[in-house]
């Protein structure tokens, strides 16, 4: 259905992406790549209106799966969304960052990478052109506390001209809150 490209099953279809999402997980190769296959078509049909009140909701149920398969998709979902849907994302970083980033702990290295990998893409819909260069160190630090004095430097040089609002806020507190509880900061 998500072939024909018609807004007109949009209704029809995303309510399907927490199924897709959940068979994501499973044990069969093809059931799985179906399912992969089915919710990257999903999020890619969905308007961009759809993602604060359906599409990130239903990510963020799938990161409680106990597969992880399941959460490494929902992951991946989430930075397609972000570059769909940049400034929706955008107005989310408060509530996405603290959850993408309980994700990089996570034990199976796939979802640590798909974390890392979203966790980019959704800092970088930020529209702060101050701390844009500033974004890889800090997505870096937050997955790697020992790199945090080099990210609080950066971030140090950075000049701020642009109004600083809650998402860019979002990306800069966990790091600099983490800088300032360190000694060597």
């Amino acid at each position: 259905l998500c072939e024909l490209g018609s807004r007109a099953i949009e209704p029809f279809v995303v309510p399907l992406l927490a199924a897709a999402l959940d068979e994501s997980g499973s044990s069969s190769s093809s059931v799985r790549e179906a399912a992969e296959d089915a919710s990257t078509a999903i999020v890619s049909l969905a308007h961009p209106l759809a993602v604060s009140g359906v599409i990130v909701p239903v990510l963020f149920e799938a990161l409680h799966s106990p597969e992880w398969r399941a959460k490494a998709a929902s992951l991946d979902r989430l930075a397609q969304v972000a570059a769909r849907a940049p400034v929706q994302i955008s107005r989310l970083l408060p509530k996405i960052i603290p959850t993408v980033t309980d994700q990089i702990w996570d034990t199976k290295p796939q979802v640590t990478k798909s974390a890392l990998a979203a966790l980019l893409a959704v800092c970088n819909t930020n529209e702060n052109p101050d701390i844009k260069p500033a974004i890889p160190a800090v997505v870096n630090a937050i997955s790697k506390p020992a790199d945090t004095y080099k990210a609080v430097e950066e971030l140090m040089a950075t000049t701020f001209v642009a109004t600083v609002d809650a998402s860019t806020l979002s990306i800069l507190c966990p790091i600099l809150s983490r800088g300032l509880k360190e000694k060597n900061a």
